[in-house]
């Protein structure tokens, strides 16, 4: 097992892959986070910049076992990181890295504030962000990978800088999200400010999927519904020509 020296400030990954995740005795804590998936955004956030934030390990004294106490989706997303960097023909990354001592439980309290103590950016403070990065000559792919988030988030984010204040202040108080956010900036400045109002009115009280069917009501589908492929057999008995060629094609029958 590896344990980081004191003195050392930076692990290993080879080393780290030995690491277990978390205390392993039945009186340890541990956290679902272990287990989310990887996102490409971090992988390729910290293929391009490294990890900024050093991990915490912990030697158990009971079992000699070297434990990421803190850190441990950076691990794992500079393993996959590293995979890609070694593909492109670059030198693999290190982890910067913290010896904590003390016990089980100290450690349990280290886990729970790393992760619920921090406060994320409202969304109108990330799209300043990342207008400032524009400005500073930055493209949609670089910010994309700087905020560990797609080309086509960036845009829907920037979107609202462009939207009037009722907008932007609903998208603050989770009124409305960034989408449709995206959407109602497309309008004129009175007619945004008039959809906020309604929507404001239609979901006061409500949460989850009724909020977000009230809010749908209002701004419309930004999608078209796909038909079922009951109405497009009923289509098919009327259309000629291309439309029917083309409707049997998609019901996987021979044209």
């Amino acid at each position: 097992m590896y344990t980081v020296p004191a003195a050392k400030q930076t692990c290993s990954i080879s080393s780290l892959k030995t690491c277990t995740w978390s205390p392993i005795r039945p009186t340890h804590f541990t956290m679902e986070r272990v287990h989310l998936p990887i996102e490409e955004g971090m992988v390729l956030n910290i293929a391009e910049l490294g990890v900024l934030e050093p991990i915490i390990v912990w030697k158990d004294p009971e079992t000699g076992l070297t434990c990421v106490v803190v850190g441990r989706q950076r691990v794992k997303h500079t393993l996959e990181a590293n995979k890609l960097r070694l593909k492109e023909g670059k030198d693999p990354l290190l982890v910067p890295g913290v010896v904590k001592r003390g016990s089980a439980n100290q450690m349990a309290k280290y886990m729970v504030s790393e992760n619920e103590i921090r406060r994320p950016d409202t969304p109108l403070g990330r799209a300043k962000k990342m207008s400032d990065a524009l400005d500073r000559g930055l493209d949609e792919d670089d910010i994309a990978v700087l905020f560990g988030c797609s080309v086509q988030t960036v845009r829907a984010t920037l979107s609202l800088l462009d939207a009037t204040q009722a907008v932007r202040e609903a998208v603050e108080a989770g009124t409305v999200t960034v989408t449709q956010a995206r959407q109602l900036a497309s309008l004129k400045p009175e007619e945004q400010r008039e959809k906020v109002s309604e929507i404001e009115a239609a979901t006061a009280g409500t949460t989850g999927h009724e909020k977000a069917r009230r809010q749908r009501q209002i701004l419309g589908d930004a999608k078209p519904r796909l038909k079922t492929r009951k109405e497009i057999t009923k289509a098919l008995e009327s259309a000629e020509g291309e439309y029917a060629s083309a409707l049997r094609w998609v019901l996987g029958e021979a044209v």
